[in-house]
């Protein structure tokens, strides 16, 4: 959080300073529309409903190379390469939406004679449906779920632990609730009724302590880990600078009934992206987890002087990703 606070201002102030033409995404829907509406007045079998559906995306692209000869300053080279993938497809009629979003990220980072490791690595998917109920509000129900690509490690001066792999964790959220939908740019989803499940498809018991299931699942060899409660899903979006930059958060809280329900899980994530040229950009993802579930696991002697896995109290886990690269929106 007090990166977040320290670099916060920098961002405002590049994002004033850009000059650039970032109304790329707009335009492409209104050409889009404008080419689906175009072919239904022209075409008297095309279904009303196939011009219903919005569908666009992006994606950010950008890799770095440092490279040393004889460089008195000493350093050591490297080459980074990261992208993402925004997807969405949403459907509107009459009091009808449907909702449907997914974001893909991965990136990698190789320093000279060491092996290559993941920055980062993001399966996210969200897929909602409502019915509205009054002016602004409607029923709803939502899905999430959220996994990785491949093996994450933990790096120590004495060892590297893995502590996460593909569907290890993997985390489903469902829910039954209200909408709040006032315009395009904000939403929030209350849910009184939301089952969380975590699945850890591994039997590396490090793994599954990292992945929040307790010692007595473990102990039985169950991989899954179901609660039941609410909670709450905030969106906000938006865009100035004559939509050269633009910014989208949002918040996730969950809190479980059924054991400990003061203890709130959180998830927040925020982007905020400045269009420097037609396909350069660059971007600030900032993505913050709070579950008491997950604990920290560490390799430590015990009293017969072996290393074993020990499970210390959740913490706020921080990460923090800066880009500069291609940019191109659909």
């Amino acid at each position: 959080m007090t990166r977040f606070i320290h670099w916060f201002p920098i961002m405002m102030m590049v994002a004033c300073a850009a000059d650039a033409t970032g109304q790329s995404i707009d335009s492409n829907i209104k050409a889009a529309k404008g080419t689906a509406a175009a072919a239904a007045k022209s075409n008297p079998n095309t279904q009303p409903d196939s011009i219903r559906w919005k569908t666009w995306g992006n994606t950010n692209l950008g890799s770095t190379h440092t490279w040393f000869s004889n460089w008195l300053a000493g350093g050591e080279p490297s080459i980074t390469f990261n992208g993402n993938l925004n997807l969405f497809a949403n459907y509107k009629k009459n009091k009808l939406f449907w909702e449907n979003n997914a974001y893909l990220a991965y990136g990698i980072i190789k320093k000279d004679k060491h092996e290559a490791v993941k920055n980062d690595d993001q399966i996210n998917i969200g897929s909602r449906i409502g019915y509205q109920l009054a002016k602004n509000w409607y029923y709803s129900a939502n899905f999430l779920g959220k996994t990785q690509f491949s093996s994450g490690y933990k790096y120590t001066a004495a060892d590297t632990i893995r502590i996460s792999d593909f569907l290890a964790p993997a985390y489903i959220y469902l829910s039954l609730g209200l909408d709040y939908k006032p315009s395009s740019r904000f939403s929030l989803h209350i849910s009184p009724l939301m089952g969380k499940s975590t699945l850890v498809r591994s039997d590396d018991v490090t793994v599954l302590k990292s992945s929040g299931l307790g010692q007595e699942l473990i102990d039985k060899e169950k991989h899954v880990r179901n609660e039941f409660g609410g909670g709450m899903i905030f969106n906000l979006n938006g865009s100035f600078m004559s939509k050269r930059v633009s910014y989208n958060t949002q918040l996730e809280l969950f809190s479980n009934y059924l054991e400990e329900p003061a203890n709130i899980d959180a998830i927040w994530n925020f982007t905020f992206n400045i269009a420097l040229a037609k396909y350069v950009s660059s971007s600030i993802r900032i993505d913050m987890i709070y579950d008491d579930n997950k604990k920290n696991v560490k390799k430590e002697l015990n009293h017969e002087g072996k290393l074993v896995d020990v499970q210390h109290g959740a913490k706020l886990q921080v990460k923090q990703f800066f880009q500069i690269g291609f940019f191109y929106a659909f």
